[in-house]
């Protein structure tokens, strides 16, 4: 049994509104997706679920999440699109709704933005290259392989709730 989790678009499309905000209307996307990736491991390890969620990536420049990640490329193909991307650059062309946003989601923000956002996309990407979750799905060629859920918490401290998520997971392949 492997951990899956949906992919959320609306709240994708919030965190990432929220984080370019933060950082004044525009984010690298390098910077950005691994912003994301902090966030998501962190809010699955308090709470059980990621913000995201979706399927995760070991890439050439670290653990990406895969829908998430095609989503920003595709930004601003449409005047409406809440965000659109420029070459390198995730630029914000909408408030965000913190209303789509839990509680939870947006602690996870606050922190993972405190503790990461002032460094830069390499820097954040050598860092993600050093976990052991990185480590152990490493792509050997330019490629990606994925991430199993189980693995972001190799380099966690506390892995009691990972139980439970196996629990859920069994429930929800059960009424599958």
């Amino acid at each position: 049994m492997q951990i899956k989790f949906e992919y959320d678009s609306r709240r994708a499309t919030q965190a990432i509104l929220w984080l370019l905000h933060k950082h004044g209307g525009a984010l690298d996307k390098l910077k950005l997706v691994k912003l994301i990736f902090f966030v998501d491991r962190l809010h699955l390890s308090l709470f059980g679920r990621p913000t995201v969620g979706g399927r995760y990536v070991a890439m050439r420049f670290g653990p990406a999440p895969s829908e998430l990640y095609d989503a920003i490329k595709e930004a601003g193909s449409s005047a409406s699109d809440p965000y659109l991307t420029k070459g390198n650059q995730v630029i914000a062309q909408s408030p965000v709704n913190e209303d789509l946003l839990s509680e939870s989601d947006i602690e996870a923000l606050e922190k993972v933005d405190g503790e990461f956002g002032h460094l830069d996309s390499f820097h954040l990407s050598q860092i993600t290259h050093r976990l052991k979750v990185y480590m152990k799905n490493r792509p050997a060629t330019n490629t990606s392989t994925p991430i199993p859920y189980e693995d972001f918490f190799l380099d966690l401290p506390d892995a009691s709730i990972l139980d439970l998520i196996r629990e859920d997971q069994e429930a929800r392949d059960a009424l599958e």
